[in-house]
């Protein structure tokens, strides 16, 4: 049986084992699935919590820009990827601020003017990142260029897969920022406990 004098050694033993427990279980958590993490935020994971994800994203050069208005209404978005004549090929975006700056500012019809009038348009124009990009370089990339939106491509071949807004880059920041104060906040208890283990 233990006894008094034994105490003092019995949990600083279990407190050890408890901190090697925990290592450990974190270990696995991120070699097995960094991406659930939210340390480790990335534009697949702003895509993922996205909008753009559960709707059609492009509309076709060619459509009047009366239709894309009608879509980003009727989705609550800001932005439309745009893909070339007859191809699913993403070759610019459209923007509520390029409907406000060069159709409505300068009194042009929509249901007269065709997007590819308007948008932004050309591979060395368009702004993305790839899938794994850290969710810090995205924002980056934002305020360097003052857009709101980012178009994601699957590697370096340039194919783009999806778009993210400032409002998903958002979500990922802060659930990153929670997750920092907790970790934080878990070594903070973790060193307590070694340093004073009774």
């Amino acid at each position: 049986f233990a006894t008094d004098h034994h105490i003092p050694f019995i949990m600083a033993f279990l407190t050890k084992q408890l901190i090697r427990t925990n290592v450990l279980n974190s270990t696995r958590v991120f070699s097995s699935a960094p991406s659930l993490n939210p340390l480790f935020e990335t534009a697949q994971s702003a895509l993922e919590k996205s909008c753009y994800l559960k709707i059609d994203w492009k509309i076709n050069e060619d459509e009047l820009v009366s239709e894309a208005v009608k879509r980003m209404v009727a989705h609550d978005i800001g932005a439309l990827a745009v893909t070339q004549t007859g191809t699913d090929h993403v070759n610019g975006v459209i923007t509520e601020r390029d409907y406000l700056n060069k159709v409505a500012f300068l009194n042009r019809d929509p249901t007269k003017t065709k997007i590819s009038e308007i948008c932004t348009s050309g591979q060395a124009n368009l702004v993305s990142v790839t899938r794994t990009n850290p969710i810090d370089r995205c924002m980056e990339k934002m305020l360097m260029r003052g857009i709101r939106h980012l178009l994601i491509r699957e590697g370096e071949d340039r194919t783009v897969v999806g778009m993210i807004s400032v409002k998903d880059i958002v979500k990922c920041a802060h659930e990153k920022h929670l997750a920092k104060v907790a970790a934080l906040e878990e070594a903070i208890t973790t060193q307590q406990l070694v340093n004073n283990p009774y």
